[in-house]
């Protein structure tokens, strides 16, 4: 359900002389452009434009909307409401077919070999990217993919009590993991 502080754009996307149109929910015109690049950057499109005509969600529309608002949390399942190859869910976008926990992750801008493509919650129709399983190092209660997705989410300018609130873990925790990343990096980190 779209609140009254939402608007509404429609998504063009275009890729070897073909196009698809995604309704796209945005706070406000910045927020859907970030959004429009972080999509045609996961669909791998040439251009994209927006506009404000109205069309209908569909599950794609809606996966994006979760992700572009962090609509997500480490306790409970996000079933895929769309189609399935081989048990797998996945979407035919732009005459393509595109798995769509790979499709998450490009958006989320986390490289694939980060990850394993199952969920830890073991089911095959979750799309929760708080449930995929990372490789990488541990932290006792972030794991190496927590930190991916805290990176990825702040990269996009969510609040960081949204992402503590998902990960159901207090802001000074990832504060703190944020700070130690800086360290180990030597980079600015996301304030």
């Amino acid at each position: 359900m779209r609140e009254a502080s939402h608007e509404a754009h429609c998504l063009t996307v275009f890729k070897n002389n073909k196009k698809f149109e995604l309704a796209l929910t945005s706070f406000d015109s910045g927020h859907a452009q970030a959004q429009a690049s972080d999509i045609c950057r996961a669909l791998e499109a040439d251009s994209f434009s927006l506009s404000y005509k109205q069309i209908d969600e569909d599950c794609i529309a809606n996966l994006f909307k979760k992700l572009a608002f962090n609509d997500f949390n480490s306790k409970t399942c996000s079933d895929w409401e769309g189609k399935y190859t081989n048990d797998v869910p996945c979407v035919y976008i732009l005459g393509k077919r595109i798995y769509v926990k790979n499709l998450i992750l490009k958006y989320l801008d986390i490289p694939k070999d980060d990850t394993v493509t199952k969920s830890t919650c073991k089911s095959k129709t979750c799309i929760n990217p708080y449930h995929f399983m990372y490789v990488g190092g541990r932290n006792a209660k972030l794991s190496c993919g927590d930190l991916k997705l805290l990176l990825a989410y702040r990269g996009q300018g969510t609040p960081i009590s949204r992402v503590a609130q998902a990960f159901n873990v207090h802001r000074s925790t990832l504060y703190r993991r944020l700070k130690n990343e800086r360290l180990s990096t030597g980079s600015e980190g996301y304030r």
